[in-house]
This record gives C-alpha cells, sequence and structure tokens, in this order.
C-alpha cells in the first residue's frame, strides 16, 4: 500500500508540474500564432505558480510576449508606460535564472537591443513634442537597458538643458564623461551650464583642467582656463601654463592663438599681433588668428577715428584728413583677415557684421548689401 501511495502522489505532483508547464508552452504558442492578449494570460498565471516562477524560460518568454505588444497595431493599447521596464526586468531575471551560457540567456543581448529602440524612440518623440520629463524618464530607461550606449545620456542632457534642470543636465554630461565620452561639446556645455548655475571659480578651473587633460588643443577650453587664470590675479601663472605648453608642441596654431588672446588681454597688442600671423603662418586656416587679427586692425581704425573725432575744428583742418587716412589704412588691413574668417567658418555672424561695418566705412557698398543679404537667409 505504501508504495502504491507514493507512486499515487508521484502521479499527481508530476500531473500539476505539467499542468504549469503547459501554461508556459501556450503562451509560446498563442505568441508564435500572434494571439499576444491569449498569450499574457498564460504567461501572467505561469509567472505567479510556484512550479515555473523561478524558471529562466518563464521569465524570457514573458520579456518577449510584453515587448512584441509595444507599438503592435492590434495589442498594442495593452501595453502601457510601465511595460518596458516590466520587459527589462523580465529579460535580467531570466539571465540571472539561467547564467551567462544558458539557452534564454543568450537570446537576451538581441532583444534588449531592440527594446533599446523602442524606448529610445518613444523618448524622441517626447521629446519633439517638447515633453521634457517623459523624455528624459525614457532616456534614463533606455541608458539602463544599454549601459554601454551614451546616445541616450547625451540626449537626456540635452532634454534637461531645455527643461531649464541645469544641475541634472550636468549630472547627465558628468555620465558621459565616466562613460568615456569626453568631447569638447561634453565639457563645452558642462562649462557653460556650471557657469548658468552660478559655480564657483574653482569648480570651474577643475572642469576646466578635467577637460584640457582630455582635449589639450580646445581653444574654448583654453580659452576660458585663461579667462578665470586672469578674473583671479593669475595671469603669469596662466602665461607659464601656456608657454609650456607652446613648447611642448610648437607647431600648434591654437595654442599661439591662445596665447595671442592673453597677450591681448595684457594690452600687449603688438605683441598679439606677431603671435597671431606666426598661428597663421603655421595654420592659414585658422579661424581665432584670423579673426582676432582683424579685429586688432578694426579697433586700431576706431581709435584713429576716436582721436580726429574729438579735435576742434580748427586742429581737425590740419590734422583730420591725415587721421582718417591712417583709419582707412587699418580698415583695409583688416579686410582679408575678415574675409579669410567668413571663407573658414561662412555661418559666423560675428565676422559678417564686422565686414558689413568695414565694407560701410570703405564705401564697398555692394560688398555690404551681400553680406547683408547673407545675413538675413
Amino acid at each position: 500500500m505504501k508504495k502504491i501511495l507514493l507512486t499515487a502522489l508521484a502521479a499527481a505532483s508530476i500531473s500539476v508540474a505539467s499542468a504549469q508547464n503547459s501554461a508556459v508552452n501556450s503562451a509560446i504558442l498563442n505568441h508564435k500564432n500572434g494571439t499576444l492578449d491569449k498569450a499574457q494570460e498564460s504567461i501572467d498565471k505561469a509567472i505567479e505558480h510556484k512550479k515555473t516562477k523561478d524558471k529562466a524560460k518563464t521569465w524570457f518568454y514573458r520579456g518577449v510576449i510584453y515587448q512584441d505588444m509595444i507599438g503592435n497595431p492590434i495589442y498594442g493599447k495593452m501595453a502601457d508606460d510601465n511595460t518596458p521596464t516590466l520587459v527589462l526586468e523580465s529579460f535580467d531575471k531570466a539571465v540571472e535564472l539561467d547564467g551567462g551560457n544558458g539557452e534564454f540567456a543568450k537570446q537576451v543581448p538581441e532583444r534588449k537591443e531592440q527594446l533599446y529602440g523602442q524606448v529610445l524612440n518613444q523618448a524622441v518623440e517626447f521629446h519633439n513634442n517638447q515633453d521634457w520629463e517623459n523624455a528624459i524618464e525614457k532616456y534614463q530607461l533606455a541608458s539602463k537597458i544599454s549601459p554601454t550606449d551614451t546616445t541616450a545620456v547625451l540626449y537626456a542632457a540635452y532634454a534637461s538643458t531645455a527643461n531649464q534642470d541645469y544641475p541634472a543636465a550636468i549630472g547627465f554630461y558628468d555620465n558621459l564623461i565616466e562613460m568615456g565620452h569626453t568631447t569638447e561639446d561634453v565639457y563645452k556645455n558642462k562649462i557653460q551650464l556650471m557657469q548658468a548655475t552660478e559655480a564657483s571659480d574653482e569648480e570651474v578651473m577643475n572642469a576646466l583642467a578635467s577637460g584640457l587633460e582630455k582635449q589639450p588643443n580646445s581653444v574654448y577650453l583654453m580659452q576660458e582656463e585663461l579667462r578665470y587664470y586672469l578674473k583671479n590675479d593669475r595671469a603669469e601663472e596662466a602665461m607659464d601654463k601656456l608657454d609650456k605648453a607652446i613648447a611642448a608642441d610648437p607647431s600648434n596654431a591654437s595654442l599661439l592663438a591662445v596665447k595671442g588672446n592673453l597677450l591681448e588681454r595684457k594690452k600687449d597688442l603688438d605683441g598679439a599681433t606677431a603671435i597671431y600671423k606666426k598661428a597663421i603662418e603655421i595654420e592659414p586656416n585658422n579661424f581665432d588668428a584670423n579673426y582676432n587679427l582683424g579685429v586688432l586692425e578694426f579697433n586700431k581704425g576706431a581709435d584713429v577715428n576716436n582721436r580726429a573725432a574729438k579735435m576742434d575744428y580748427a586742429t581737425y583742418q590740419k590734422k583730420g584728413k591725415a587721421l582718417e587716412n591712417e583709419a582707412k589704412k587699418h580698415y583695409q588691413a583688416a579686410v582679408p583677415y575678415f574675409e579669410k574668417a567668413l571663407e573658414i567658418q561662412p555661418k559666423d555672424e560675428a565676422t559678417m557684421q564686422n565686414l558689413v561695418k568695414l565694407y560701410t566705412r570703405l564705401e564697398r557698398k555692394a560688398d555690404a548689401e551681400k553680406i547683408s543679404a547673407m545675413m538675413n537667409n
């Protein structure tokens, strides 16, 4: 009797397990047939039962079934904002139960890549509708799905900036830096946001120093760092640092352009002019050197004109014409530098504005009108 009783109990146990396994199999079959509502009903039962809730297969197909509802023309309405999170949790649980090399774990990466695309598309849709909070939430979920991909984090930074949540945006840029995405724009955007939030000079200078370690030739970062050095009465320290950088890389036109800018700030205009010209000799298409040389010549002309304007009538009659001719020479000298700068950066508005002023003062009406038309297009 004992043996018969045990056999009967075993048979009952097998029957129960088989019934629950059939729920998983039913979910798989309905999924294959495209009846996702029935597949969902079966997999939800399997995920709750003690016989199947700890099986990788159950969790994997739960993720698959719910994922395939997202955007489905018939069953898409059964998915909600929480569905992608549920899918991710299901796949992660399948990997946990199956181990890295299990049958179902091996299928998860491809499924996650698909999920990443689905969530990123949702985020972009919110972004385009300027629904910043939902966009950011989806970008964060996309980043959780694919932790090594920088796209979602970058766009989360953009969305946070648009939402005027600057501390959050700075946090996303820090995440990008930690991930190794250390472009000049990442540091530039972070610095500008730090300035907007009135971070201390020390904090900004630390960020600039960190940026220059990764982007040593960034003119923007160098100029900003020098500006903070000057602001904090550390001009000599800035020049010493710059000279060492130039000594290590004497053919670097960007470094020379920055030195020229620093000499300008120290009112050494002749020294700045010489350095800018040296930068152009090395790199004729260096925008900063060309533009700044144009500014120097333009300002020299304006200073001479101002001197003439302040003369009394008698003095002007004697010296005014000579000063105007001197000013004109400086304006003429400025034109080629600005024209070259515009050739290098054809859409730079400051360059176009300066050219309009120069052409007008030199009575080159047609040229001034041509640049004005470019600005209005």
